[in-house]
């Protein structure tokens, strides 16, 4: 089970996927939630002591890690895994950004509204898919 949200630089979640999707009962997505969000601090003290956009495993929740990517224009693409494979989270990370970045430099995008496209959200499945 692996939860990834993308959230604002106001702190708003834009994006939210669960791989595979439906795997989760309603309160196991709200605790993986309020781990996303309370990992959002660890972020924020980590990303003024790295150079790099990839913050690898910011906190821990049970026994599941919360990795960050944290974008220049300061989203911040979470990811709660248990996954052990740090190259492969570091790729995922850097395709979709890729991806995001696509999305983002559309002129009716605003960057605190969510991402709706269908498109965008089978690229990341397939990404999950092949590097987590």
């Amino acid at each position: 089970m692996t939860v990834l949200m993308i959230i604002s630089p106001k702190n708003r979640p834009v994006f939210e996927a669960v791989i595979p999707a439906n795997s989760l009962s309603e309160r196991q997505l709200i605790l993986s939630q309020l781990a996303i969000f309370a990992a959002l601090d660890m972020v924020d003290e980590a990303m003024w002591s790295s150079k790099d956009l990839y913050l690898k495993v910011v906190d821990r929740f049970n026994d599941q890690s919360v990795s960050a990517f944290v974008t220049p224009g300061n989203h911040r693409f979470m990811l709660l895994h248990d996954s052990r494979q740090d190259d492969g989270l570091k790729t995922f990370f850097n395709k979709l950004y890729e991806f995001f970045i696509k999305i983002a430099l559309n002129p009716f995008y605003d960057d605190e509204e969510p991402v709706r496209s269908k498109a965008f959200s089978d690229r990341v499945r397939h990404l999950a898919q092949e590097y987590l």
